[in-house]
């Protein structure tokens, strides 16, 4: 009897982390992109993007970008352009090291898609929140769809690296070593950390400090808690510490990051 392969029978799934809509100003000069997860953005305007070695690449107002995770860019600003991004997560599916800033044309489903969901995050549609969330996933997918195939990097599935992630985001605000992490998993901890590294690009370590900072990023956005509640929800027992590495992620002071991120457009 032939043996299945029920690895080719698993699609893609795609997790949205977070959609918004700000404007960019200084708090966009120099921040390091990182992060485990793709983003996405769309600005109407000129005077903002990244740089690529010592290349200063723009983001043009007719064009999407897909960056890839663990891109590890810095940013540059000279204009005050207002930029649409989404953060998500692709399980199989990862990015080229030679491919770090991809610009894809804006087709007439796509511009209807950001049409619609620009206007619905503008305008704080609260109560078309399912909507919002839908609209991201489709722009999200369909630019994935048509990311050439040299820019991506399709990976192994496996089901124990995808379960310790999925344990790692329930239970982020504890500390966990990489001995309890394997031992859940049932691998040596060098064998499970090389195929972690492998799997997502980074240390459990790493993962874990990306999901704090970005679900806390969240949080700030939602204004439902203050910023030292939101310290204990992601597992960060000093607020400096975390102002400071906050700081160094988004370019902004949590409080800074507040403002920019509430304010009217």
């Amino acid at each position: 009897m032939n043996k299945i392969n029920a690895a080719i029978l698993e699609y893609p799934q795609l997790r949205m982390n977070s959609v918004g809509y700000v404007r960019l100003g200084k708090f966009w000069n120099s921040v390091r992109l990182g992060g485990h997860y793709w983003r996405l953005y769309y600005h109407d305007d000129y005077g903002a993007g990244v740089y690529l070695g010592r290349k200063k690449v723009e983001l043009r107002p007719d064009r999407i970008y897909l960056l890839p995770p663990n891109c590890d860019l810095e940013t540059w600003c000279t204009g005050d352009p207002v930029q649409l991004y989404l953060h998500f997560e692709m399980t199989q599916i990862a990015g080229n090291p030679d491919h770090l800033c991809n610009a894809l044309p804006v087709s007439a489903d796509m511009r209807s898609l950001l049409s619609r969901l620009c206007s619905m995050l503008e305008h704080k549609d609260d109560n078309n929140r399912a909507r919002t969330k839908l609209l991201a996933i489709a722009l999200a997918a369909g630019a994935m769809a048509i990311l050439p195939q040299e820019a991506l990097t399709e990976l192994n599935s496996d089901k124990r690296i995808a379960a310790i992630c999925d344990y790692l985001r329930e239970n982020m605000r504890n500390d966990i070593g990489i001995e309890a992490l394997a031992a859940r998993v049932r691998m040596a901890p060098n064998a499970f950390l090389r195929q972690f590294r492998e799997i997502t690009g980074s240390t459990p370590y790493q993962y874990l400090l990306q999901l704090r900072y970005s679900y806390a990023s969240q949080l700030l956005e939602s204004q439902a808690f203050s910023i030292d509640e939101i310290c204990e929800l992601v597992g960060v027992k000093d607020r400096f510490h975390f102002s400071r590495r906050f700081k160094k992620l988004y370019g902004a002071p949590p409080a800074l990051y507040r403002r920019q991120h509430t304010a009217g457009i």
